[in-house]
């Protein structure tokens, strides 16, 4: 297990780089990288923490490590949490796709269709084959019934709002909920409704300390992506505690 541990954080470490790679490409408005990230100044390599480029020391963003660790920390966890190794692969991706969309959506406020569409390509094709080498893993039926799900109810809620939740919001329920769906209906559940919990408690704390008016947008996206990881880890425990 511990072997499979380090793989999992050297894939976190390399996938981080990746993220701030991809990412940063989409905010400067430039060409997409998904292997080296670039200095948001000379254009430069940065260095393997990403806090600095290489070739002229230009200091970047504090957020690259951050966004470095937390990849790095949730891989290695997911190696306890899914129900087989099997899957890892797939939930590996999941994870990436999360921090990628929270990162691009607080940045942009979008959530572009070139990062959602190989992420859901990719990680279902590893959901279908992790399934076959173990297939009392989960649901593949389940998961595209999540996916279906989450997707049409956010797509109402769209439709409700007139403006109030982006349509790449309603793309990405479809993600969520075919990763969330694989496990349980519960989680689906959770991830849906703790993605308005969060949100909502998130707003009333910026509108309270005045980090944010009453007329600023607030991106829906990191909310949605941040349940949906509480939902994969943490999915059992909370069904458990409410259902008594």
């Amino acid at each position: 297990m511990l072997i499979v541990a380090a793989i999992a954080a050297l894939v976190g470490f390399v996938s981080g780089r990746s993220i701030i790679a991809i990412s940063d490409a989409h905010r400067m408005d430039r060409p997409d990288r998904w292997i080296t990230p670039m200095c948001d100044q000379c254009g430069g390599p940065l260095g393997v923490l990403t806090t600095q480029c290489r070739t002229n020391r230009h200091p970047q963003r504090r957020w690259n490590l951050v966004v470095m660790v937390v990849n790095t920390v949730l891989m290695v966890v997911m190696v306890g949490v899914v129900p087989s190794l099997w899957l890892w692969p797939a939930y590996a991706v999941f994870t990436a796709a999360m921090v990628l969309l929270t990162v691009t959506d607080l940045d942009t406020k979008l959530i572009p269709n070139r990062m959602l569409g190989p992420s859901l390509a990719l990680g279902g094709a590893l959901l279908g084959i992790g399934w076959l080498f173990d297939t009392s893993a989960g649901s593949p039926l389940r998961a595209l019934g999540g996916a279906a799900g989450y997707f049409a109810a956010m797509y109402l809620l769209a439709i409700l709002a007139r403006g109030g939740l982006g349509f790449g919001d309603v793309k990405l329920a479809a993600l969520i909920g075919l990763f969330t769906g694989f496990l349980s209906w519960e989680a689906v559940l959770i991830a849906g409704i703790g993605s308005f919990l969060i949100g909502g408690v998130t707003s009333i704390v910026l509108l309270v300390f005045r980090i944010r008016g009453r007329k600023d947008a607030i991106p829906f996206g990191p909310f949605m992506t941040v349940a949906a990881i509480v939902s994969v880890l943490w999915w059992q425990e909370i069904a458990a505690w409410y259902t008594g």
